[in-house]
């Protein structure tokens, strides 16, 4: 099959669709921004794939090409039998309409995880607290679709760095309620659960819950219903 100059030029408009489309959407899932344009990309990948396809049906199945004996001798097989001819029009069609949806999630997923990867470093609210001694920050990150975390930051007086843990925010939002001494008094309201006291499982994450008993304060979260 020889595609002919309009449908040559349609296919391309198609195949542009599809992988801006697969590229917008992993993008809008990876950063969050906003959800309708990620409706609008996933449907515009969906159409152009679609599309794509219709057009490269009436290619027929010469089969995928496989290398052997590689690197040293290259030879080729294809449906089962070793490769003579020189690589043409239908072989290079017929992969294009086999793999264009393996292209496309590659796409998506580069995108989203690209990006995402991006949004974890964007604070986006800042709270802060003073206390006798220094000074507290809760900044919280929003990871678009893979929820949002928080960073309990505390300073001296002098605005030096003494400590920070990670906590949870994606199931209800946090508020530095004081600081005495070493004791740091967190608050949830309708944080998940009957629990008025949460324990540091249910809270902090990743290295601040491993290392919780090396911290230098003493953290207590409660939950407000």
């Amino acid at each position: 099959m020889k595609l002919t100059g309009s449908k040559s030029f349609l296919l391309s408009i198609a195949l542009i669709m599809s992988f801006v489309g697969a590229l917008g959407a992993g993008v809008m899932l990876g950063t969050g921004l906003d959800w309708w344009l990620f409706a609008v990309f996933a449907a515009m990948a969906i159409f152009g794939s679609v599309w794509a396809s219709k057009i490269l049906k009436p290619v027929p199945d010469v089969g995928i090409i496989i290398k052997y004996n590689f690197p040293k001798d290259a030879g080729y097989y294809q449906k089962g039998k070793q490769k003579t001819t020189p690589v043409n029009d239908n072989d290079i069609l017929y992969h294009l309409k086999m793999f264009l949806p393996f292209i496309q999630i590659g796409m998506f997923v580069f995108a989203a995880a690209l990006f995402s990867g991006d949004s974890n470093d964007v604070p986006q609210r800042v709270e802060s607290i003073s206390f006798d001694g220094g000074k507290a920050e809760l900044v919280i990150f929003d990871q678009g679709a893979f929820g949002s975390y928080a960073d309990l930051r505390i300073y001296n007086s002098e605005a030096e760095h003494i400590e920070s843990i990670s906590i949870r925010t994606e199931d209800a939002t946090p508020t530095i309620d004081s600081i005495k001494g070493k004791d740091v008094y967190v608050s949830y309201r309708k944080f998940p659960g009957s629990d008025s006291i949460l324990p540091y499982d249910r809270v902090m994450l990743g290295e601040s819950l491993i290392e919780h008993d090396n911290l230098k304060f003493n953290y207590h979260f409660r939950n407000i219903k």
